[in-house]
């Protein structure tokens, strides 16, 4: 045996321990630890994954805590996880909860995004009423319509903190850059849905992009009084009658007011 071939062995040999001591530290991370007394484990993410992926093996992480801290909700085994699809962005190291992530659909993964009794109405939009391109799904926005009446354009805000489920045809966020949309598909309840789309026939709709962290209630019927057209008196002002003089003599004069007569008697 020649000093190449021992040497290509010993190689081999070195690399294949090393594999085996990286798989071996890999399982061992990714392996349930076992539990003291008062600790849970939760499943995490170990890496960022956007609104609309499939949660795969790859992508969890088992780890241990005290169980006063795990969330409600929280997702206690790999495979209850698996095969989830993302709701919400998630970042390495979020604990996955129930109310972020929902059971793949049988359509596609834009039905397993909406919410319970909500449903999926698309509108369409150009550059100025899709936020010159900066809506990205998960985003909320309160939409207005503009309309003609008596000769006046009016504005009113229909629906307030509406969340955005898809833009065009994407319903993940994973590009951060204004794009132009055609169609964007707003979360609404039935009731909604009947509300955007009397609002949509009615006029032209201009959605109004919120801030993430802004979640206030706004009074729409308070809105919509102030927006009012101002009412427009129907009185008619009653102007004093003018008496009028039919015929003077030069003892008396006949004057009229109305539908009455009098002759007034001129003395010297």
């Amino acid at each position: 045996m020649n000093k190449n071939t021992v040497v290509f062995i010993a190689l081999s040999v070195g690399f294949g321990g090393g594999a085996v001591m990286l798989a071996k530290s890999w399982l061992d991370d990714h392996q349930p630890k076992d539990l003291q007394a008062g600790q849970s484990h939760v499943v995490t993410v170990n890496s960022e994954l956007n609104t609309g992926s499939i949660l795969d093996a790859k992508h969890l992480t088992l780890v241990s805590m005290p169980e006063a801290m795990v969330p409600e909700g929280a997702l206690t085994t790999i495979d209850s996880a698996t095969g989830m699809v993302v709701k919400q962005k998630l970042y390495s190291g979020d604990i996955i909860r129930a109310e972020r992530v929902a059971k793949k659909g049988e359509g596609s993964a834009l039905a397993s995004l909406i919410g319970q009794n909500m449903r999926a109405v698309s509108i369409r939009v150009n550059d100025v009423v899709g936020v010159s391109g900066f809506l990205l799904p998960g985003n909320r926005v309160d939409v207005l319509t503009t309309y003609r009446k008596n000769k006046n354009s009016l504005t009113e805000v229909v629906l307030t903190n509406i969340k955005i489920l898809a833009i065009d045809q994407r319903a993940s966020n994973d590009e951060n850059k204004p794009q132009l949309v055609r169609a964007v598909t707003l979360e609404v309840n039935l009731e909604q849905a009947e509300v955007l789309m009397s609002a949509q026939s009615k006029g032209s709709l201009q959605l109004a992009l919120r801030n993430p962290n802004d979640f206030s209630e706004v009074d729409i019927s308070e809105l919509a009084q102030q927006s009012a057209e101002p009412e427009v008196s129907t009185e008619v002002a009653v102007l004093p009658e003018i008496p009028k003089i039919v015929s003077a003599s030069r003892n008396k004069v006949e004057i009229i007011r109305g539908v009455e007569k009098e002759i007034v008697q001129i003395t010297n």
